[in-house]
C-alpha cells in the first residue's frame, strides 16, 4: 500500500518551523552548541532559568535545523553544521562566548554516576569503612575489583583501589558500587562543542579558559 503524501498542514507546519529557526539563527551575535549527553533534564531547566535574559536555549530537530541552515545560504552560519550531529542544545546570546562557556562551567555539578555516564576524573576508591554490614555488599565490591576485609562488624575496603580513568564509560557494576559508597564521579552540565562568534568558529577546547592561570600570567 502506497504511503499517503504528507498533508498540506504538515508541510506548512514544517515550513513555519524552518522559518522560525532561520530567524533565531540570524538574531544573535553568538551561537553556542552543547551536547545534551552530559546534562539531566531537570538541570537543563535550571540553567534555562538562571541564564534567562542573557541566553536563549533551544533544542531543534536536526533535519529541520539542516533545512534552515541550507536555505539561509550564509557561509558563516554554515560553519556550525559540522558540530550538529547527535542531540544538542543551542545557546543564542549577545554575550562574549568565552563568558558563556565560563557561566556553563560554573553551572556544573558533581554527582553519582548512572550506568553509561562518563567518568569526569580518574576514580580511586579510598581504603576505609563502607559503613555496610557484612553480606551481599562484599561480593558487589569484589566484583568491581575492590579488596575487602571485615572489621568491627563493618565491611572495609582494604586498600586504595583505582577503578576507572577519566573519560571511561561507567558500567552497571561500577555505577552500583560507586552509588553504594556515595562516590561522586560524574560532572553534569553543559560543555560547548563549539561557538560561532560574529562569523568566527571557536572549538570547545579553545573556549576553555583557566582563569587562575590567565590572571597569574597577567600579573
Amino acid at each position: 500500500e502506497r504511503k499517503k503524501m504528507p498533508s498540506q498542514e504538515i508541510l506548512q507546519a514544517k515550513n513555519n518551523k524552518v522559518e522560525e529557526i532561520k530567524k533565531i539563527l540570524t538574531s544573535y551575535n553568538a551561537i553556542g552548541i552543547a551536547s545534551l549527553k552530559t546534562v539531566r533534564s531537570s538541570q537543563l531547566q535550571e540553567l534555562k532559568k538562571k541564564l534567562s535574559g542573557k541566553v536563549y536555549m533551544k533544542v531543534f530537530k536536526n533535519t529541520l535545523l539542516k533545512f534552515a541552515i541550507d536555505s539561509l545560504n550564509d557561509e558563516n552560519i554554515k560553519k556550525i553544521e559540522e558540530y550538529t550531529s547527535g542531540s544538542n542544545v543551542y545557546l543564542f546570546t549577545n554575550l562574549n562566548p568565552f563568558k558563556l562557556a565560563l557561566l556553563l562551567e560554573r553551572g556544573k555539578i558533581k554527582t553519582i554516576a548512572k550506568t553509561g555516564d562518563i567518568a569526569a576524573m580518574d576514580i580511586t576508591v579510598p581504603e576505609g569503612n563502607t559503613g555496610q554490614p557484612p553480606g551481599p555488599v562484599i561480593s558487589l565490591l569484589n566484583s568491581a575489583g575492590l579488596p575487602t576485609r571485615i572489621q568491627s562488624g563493618s565491611v572495609w575496603v582494604a586498600k586504595d583501589t583505582f577503578v576507572a580513568s577519566k573519560g571511561d564509560i561507567i558500567n552497571e557494576r561500577l555505577s552500583g558500587v560507586l552509588a553504594k559508597l556515595g562516590i561522586k564521579s560524574v560532572e553534569l552540565g553543559l560543555s560547548m562543542k563549539a561557538a560561532l562568534d560574529n562569523g568566527l568558529i571557536i572549538s570547545g577546547n579553545d573556549l576553555k579558559i583557566d582563569l587562575e592561570e590567565t590572571r597569574n600570567n597577567l600579573i
